[in-house]
């Protein structure tokens, strides 16, 4: 079938195609996948640090990740790991401890082991297995989530290109001829392509659900792809001598020159690479940065098996530039996020070129959201700016690090969101940051992670559609227009609708599909004390190794001790929102005449009177009667 084409009663092999491209929780995840773990823990047992008792908090934490990804394991991927898994758990009882090298020395080489048979194509396969079985199996969203982030994660770490993969099975699973051809040929088991007949193109490859499952295990495992990688990047407030400067693979062009001889006829033509003047290369010259003092960066990788080159070449281009002009240029050479990817000569995908601090999506959106809050809080901070107290000058101060960090990488916007909350936690109740965090911000984030699930289904309840009969989208957007409410430039959702309506919207979408099976998950966590107490207590688990990563990781960048960019990835976001929400409770509380600390004991005390009414048994619509709508 093809991505137009309608389905009356999708199959699970249908669902299996649409769970493998969901990337629905991909940007909001705070826990890690098992090999980013496996890499954090590899982080301490490789510190070169004496070790000292208050390490142990750390190499804690790191272990109840790796226990928490243990337990999160299919059971397939699991029982092939259970000897190395086991192994390892008891080589590292009684660690840390001073004077224990030996013992931390063969606890590292059987890390080193376990990760290697973790990432093995035996493991792949078994992850593969894990995925099959839960969708076949019915099983709940989060468990066809976590399985498929494994999946994807073993096959970036093996250098497949995960998206590549699972664009060519997703072919194979919906059985659309053209994907099941061009499996074969990259398996070898044909030499050519030849010609699909047009009805012959958008009819169905004929292969069983079984022969699909045994073509995609082994697309799985084909070894990763060499191929010449050349990836495009640019830097905005840059020069360079001359239009054209090389230094070994990283070859700097003009903007303004490069431009007028990629698209023209222009007479320096031949001094570009093929990759931009090649007939079948279609290089996207309409791309590229505008401005003055744009320089672009051309890295060649070579030959290659690459998963990720756009973000290998990055890290090249960008380390050769700060590199060479540290420490004359503090503000020059700002890269451009986006990237244009080309292959043996053909430029294969690209990402639109912005700067870190535009807002590329919708920038009038924002403007006018920013334009409807200044004038909503502008009057109210104007009247307290001359003779400012030193609370209010130190909030709005902190307002602008909380902005900067936005536009930073997570390792240094860790720094300035931790250094915010350390702020609040001086002003509001003298305690340590991650100890104010916990008794003040706990359960607001978890009302707020709960809140936010359950509106998110209703805001997307209509999406993703195309593939079923017309009288699906229907129902899903009669549905939709209860829940979620369009009020001028805005929205409101009202959560009590979404709750009420949840097993409505199970009954309009297909068995198998994501998202009945997204509703599904949602309904049967409201649908009573049960149900809700266990998620209040996933959500407690996740918020307690996250803050204990969080500490981990900024005690690290403080103090020169161990972090992998996985784990500061995973916590970044999570800081930032703590650190904006306790910005606005003090910015309020001050513009309002009143201590930052009942502010925030305000938020306090009624995120504890929900949580206490969740766990209470009560309806869960009940508990949201005080929720402001969204």
């Amino acid at each position: 079938m093809f991505f137009g084409d309608v389905v009356v009663d999708p199959s699970w092999s249908f669902e299996l195609a649409e769970a493998l491209r969901d990337r629905w929780y991909e940007k909001e995840e705070v826990d890690l996948t098992f090999p980013a773990t496996l890499d954090q823990l590899r982080s301490w047992l490789d510190d070169s640090r004496d070790f000292e008792r208050r390490h142990r908090f750390y190499w804690q934490a790191a272990m109840n990740d790796f226990d928490d990804g243990v337990s999160r394991l299919g059971p397939e991927y699991r029982q092939g790991l259970t000897v190395q898994v086991d192994t390892f758990r008891s080589a590292m009882e009684g660690l840390p401890a001073a004077g224990a090298e030996e013992h931390v020395a063969r606890a590292s080489q059987l890390l080193l082991s376990l990760a290697r048979e973790a990432c093995s194509d035996g493991q792949l396969i078994r992850a593969w297995r894990d995925v099959v079985s839960a969708v076949r199996g019915g099983q709940d969203y989060e468990v066809i989530r976590m399985r498929t982030g494994l999946l994807l994660a073993l096959l970036k770490r093996s250098q497949r290109g995960s998206a590549e993969v699972m664009r060519s099975i997703t072919g194979v699973l919906l059985d659309r001829p053209i994907d099941v051809r061009v499996a074969h040929l990259s398996l070898g088991d044909i030499a050519d392509l030849s010609t699909l007949p047009r009805q012959d193109a958008k009819a169905s490859a004929g292969l069983s659900e079984e022969a699909r499952l045994d073509l995609s295990v082994r697309l799985l495992t084909i070894p990763p792809r060499r191929a010449h990688h050349v990836v495009w990047h640019a830097f905005a407030k840059a020069r360079i001598a001359g239009m054209v400067q090389t230094f070994g693979s990283i070859t700097l062009y003009d903007r303004d020159w490069f431009h007028g001889n990629a698209t023209g006829d222009g007479p320096h033509r031949d001094q570009l690479p093929h990759e931009v003047t090649g007939a079948e290369s279609f290089f996207p010259t309409d791309w590229l940065p505008e401005g003055p003092h744009v320089v672009l960066v051309r890295v060649d990788l070579g030959v290659v098996a690459a998963a990720d080159a756009p973000a290998v070449s990055r890290l090249q281009a960008r380390s050769m530039v700060l590199a060479a002009t540290f420490p004359e240029d503090f503000r020059g050479w700002e890269m451009y996020e986006g990237y244009i990817h080309a292959v043996n000569g053909i430029c294969t995908s690209n990402e639109a070129f912005r700067l870190t601090e535009e807002d590329f999506a919708t920038p009038h959106l924002q403007m006018d959201a920013t334009a409807k809050r200044l004038n909503r809080m502008a009057p109210r901070v104007a009247p307290h700016l001359p003779g400012a107290s030193s609370d209010l000058s130190d909030v709005i101060d902190a307002v602008g690090w909380w902005k900067a960090s936005s536009a930073q990488p997570s390792l240094p916007a860790v720094v300035l969101d931790v250094r915010i909350l350390e702020l609040l936690a001086s002003r509001v109740s003298g305690q340590e940051w991650y100890v104010y965090l916990d008794n003040f911000h706990k359960n607001a984030w978890i009302q707020h992670q709960i809140a936010h699930a359950l509106m998110r289904v209703a805001w997307h309840a209509r999406d993703d559609l195309g593939h079923f009969t017309p009288d699906v989208g229907q129902a899903a957007e009669a549905l939709r227009r209860e829940m979620v409410q369009y009020e001028g430039m805005g929205f409101r959702t009202d959560i009590h609708k979404v709750i009420s309506r949840l097993p409505d919207l199970v009954l309009v979408y297909p068995t198998h599909s994501k998202q009945r099976r997204r509703a599904e998950s949602l309904a049967r966590r409201v649908a009573g004390g049960e149900g809700m107490h266990a998620w209040y207590e996933a959500c407690n688990d996740r918020w307690s190794r996250a803050l204990n990563r969080l500490r981990s990781v900024r005690n690290s960048l403080a103090h020169g001790g161990p972090v992998t960019l996985e784990a500061a990835a995973s916590v970044a976001p999570l800081a930032h929102f703590l650190a904006g929400t306790g910005l606005m409770d003090s910015l309020s509380a001050l513009l309002e005449g009143e201590s930052q600390a009942t502010a925030h004991a305000k938020r306090r005390d009624s995120a504890d009177t929900w949580a206490a009414r969740w766990l209470s048994g009560i309806p869960a619509s009940e508990t949201f009667d005080v929720w402001p709508a969204a």
